[in-house]
């Protein structure tokens, strides 16, 4: 925490206490503002006149109605209808209907002076009926060659003259529907005149007492109105020019009520305006309030916080210390990480090498390493080169196998415990995950090679054989200094079962047990494979000093050879060289002592043999047995001197 939690949180609240003192010092210029948008509106609304005037004469006070409530007012209410009714328009639908009856009748005169010829007409038109193939007068029978005139050409001519009786016909019909629409175009006003008297005038309706008009403008109903001095009808125009002056009033008080309409419009945006100066006033008082009240409980709302900022203050300066002290730290360290790889593995590329060899003394020469070379930084690769490929540089990580892998990080580690000259090597399963050929080098290196002489060496598997073998190659004396644990399958329960001493596994430490408890038949049972040991780690020795090659007999095509013709035959190879290796003449020595023991004795036929089991007719000789415990041992102790234990 290096800038303070409850400071910041502190220094936050801060920042609003300077927004309310900002807000408190920059009041009296919003008011200003709104101020001056009052006044620009006064102006606009009534010049010279103050803004309180205009709001109060608008929007009223108390004791006076404003003036946007009085329009309003006047608005609301439901304005008188204008009838539309005119003297003119009654005398000209009148003079319409005496104008289309004058017509009518003059016409309706004319067809009724040549009524009688409308008999000819039918008479013209039998007759041409009978034309059609004639030949004849059709009233007298003359022939129409003998007659004076043709009967049917008198008819067409007839018929062509009465052709103006049918066009009077018409024109006659045409004027009697003109005459019907005229008196129902006047019926029609007519009952709007009353109708709207009713409402405009009803006390001059009454008192003219009008005839009653019909229900439609059918029949005689005209008369009543205008015949002789017309009275009806000119009580009807008086009416209809009381209702024509109403008209007249009514139109100005619809012409004010747009001038209303206009004004309303005009007083709603006003007041708007002052609504929005009015909110912004308020809002600019309560914002106010709001900052004298949080500038003047600062202190006392924050109390605790003040305090606990006060507190933090130590804290803060110690951790600003510890980040000063980690930031000068921390390049340090990274330095040294950076370093690491090469300082662990500066010069330990020559003794892995060798180490990895070692491991891998069975491998074909080739495949053996010819130089190693390790990173010296972060994520640097191992390279190696083989024998059989002088010159060319290999990534280990790809072209090695799990095994080899592991066979060279057992040899850098092992040559960094041998740098450093640690006191304590630990192997934790070291053979794990490296096959059975390469185990042979790892034990052998470890134990043969005198590179641990002096360690404390701990060493953990899970590879049985390669323990036993160990135990066995690692000789009597320092077989008889192991501590051995073994750790036991459980049987059910789930806790660790642990051997802390289990039987050993050398062959020439459980002999001498056995000699020791006087159990003859188990000794030469272990002598039997310590002797086979010993003289193969004997063999192997002589033909790394010189020829190894010996001859031995076998009893036939598949018998295995004797141990006592070995022994005789690795007697005498060795004796010639014995003087040249200090330990030699002990292991003479001891394989002599072994062969003076008759070969033929039950001794000897047990050790060859290796049948435990078999009945014998003969107990085994104590003394002898000794010998041979002893021999066995002594052959042991030579081995130590011989590989330089």
């Amino acid at each position: 925490m290096l800038g303070g939690v409850q400071a910041a949180q502190l220094s936050q609240r801060r920042l609003q206490l300077v927004t309310s003192e900002q807000t408190i010092a920059a009041y009296p210029q919003k008011i200003a503002a709104v101020e001056g948008q009052e006044q620009a509106l006064a102006q606009r609304m009534s010049p010279g006149a103050t803004y309180k005037a205009c709001v109060d004469w608008i929007l009223g006070t108390q004791q006076q109605q404003g003036r946007l409530s009085y329009v309003q007012a006047q608005l609301d209410a439901n304005p008188p209808a204008i009838h539309d009714v005119t003297t003119v328009r009654l005398e000209a639908l009148l003079a319409e209907a005496y104008r289309v009856q004058g017509l009518w009748q003059a016409l309706s005169a004319q067809l009724a002076a040549r009524a009688g010829e409308v008999s000819y007409a039918k008479l013209y038109e039998a007759v041409l009926a009978l034309a059609d193939g004639a030949t004849a007068c059709p009233a007298c029978g003359t022939g129409l060659a003998a007659v004076a005139q043709d009967p049917f050409s008198r008819a067409r001519l007839g018929l062509e003259q009465l052709a103006q009786l049918a066009t009077l016909q018409q024109q006659e019909a045409g004027l009697r529907t003109q005459l019907s629409e005229a008196v129902r175009a006047l019926w029609d006003e007519m009952r709007r005149v009353v109708a709207a008297a009713a409402i405009a005038s009803p006390t001059e309706l009454h008192a003219a007492g009008l005839p009653l008009l019909p229900p439609t403008a059918a029949g005689e109903w005209l008369g009543q109105w205008v015949d002789g001095d017309r009275r009806a009808w000119q009580a009807l125009l008086r009416i209809a020019k009381i209702i024509e002056g109403f008209d007249v009033q009514v139109r100005e008080v619809h012409a004010q009520r747009r001038a209303l309409a206009q004004e309303r419009n005009r007083l709603l945006q006003h007041q708007l305006e002052i609504e929005r100066l009015r909110t912004m006033r308020a809002t600019a008082d309560q914002d106010l309030a709001a900052a004298h009240q949080t500038v003047a409980h600062f202190d006392e709302v924050n109390r605790d916080l003040i305090q606990a900022v006060a507190d933090e203050v130590p804290v803060v300066a110690r951790h600003q210390r510890i980040k000063a002290a980690y930031d000068g730290f921390l390049p340090e360290i990274q330095a040294y990480l950076t370093a690491l790889p090469g300082e662990l593995l500066q010069g330990l590329g020559e003794q892995a090498r060798h180490l990895y060899n070692a491991f891998n003394r069975a491998d074909p020469p080739g495949d053996l390493l010819h130089a190693l070379w390790l990173p010296v930084a972060e994520n640097g690769k191992i390279e190696v080169e083989f024998g059989g490929e002088p010159g060319v540089r290999y990534d280990a990580l790809i072209v090695f196998s799990e095994g080899h892998i592991k066979c060279l990080g057992l040899a850098i580690l092992l040559a960094k415990n041998i740098a450093q000259g640690c006191p304590v090597v630990i192997f934790d399963d070291v053979v794990n995950a490296i096959d059975d050929d390469h185990r042979d080098g790892v034990w052998r290196t470890f134990f043969e090679d005198g590179l641990l002489e002096g360690k404390q060496v701990i060493l953990t598997s899970h590879a049985e054989e390669f323990l036993h073998r160990i135990q066995q190659e690692l000789g009597v004396r320092r077989a008889a200094a192991i501590k051995r644990y073994k750790f036991l399958p459980h049987r059910g329960e789930h806790e660790l079962r642990v051997d802390s001493d289990p039987p050993t596994k050398n062959y020439v430490l459980l002999a001498q047990q056995a000699l020791a408890a006087d159990e003859k038949r188990e000794a030469l049972r272990q002598a039997r494979p310590a002797l086979e040991s010993l003289t193969d780690r004997l063999w192997t020795w002589l033909g790394r000093r010189g020829d190894g090659r010996i001859d031995i007999k076998l009893g036939g095509p598949r018998s295995p050879w004797e141990l006592n013709n070995k022994c005789s035959k690795l007697r005498s190879a060795v004796d010639r060289i014995a003087t040249q290796h200090a330990g030699a003449p002990q292991a003479v020595a001891a394989l002599a002592a072994l062969l003076n023991v008759n070969g033929a004795s039950i001794e000897w036929g047990y050790l060859n043999s290796g049948v435990h089991d078999s009945q014998r007719d003969h107990e085994f000789d104590r003394s002898i047995v000794r010998v041979v415990v002893e021999s066995v041992a002594a052959l042991d102790n030579a081995l130590d001197v011989l590989q330089r234990r």
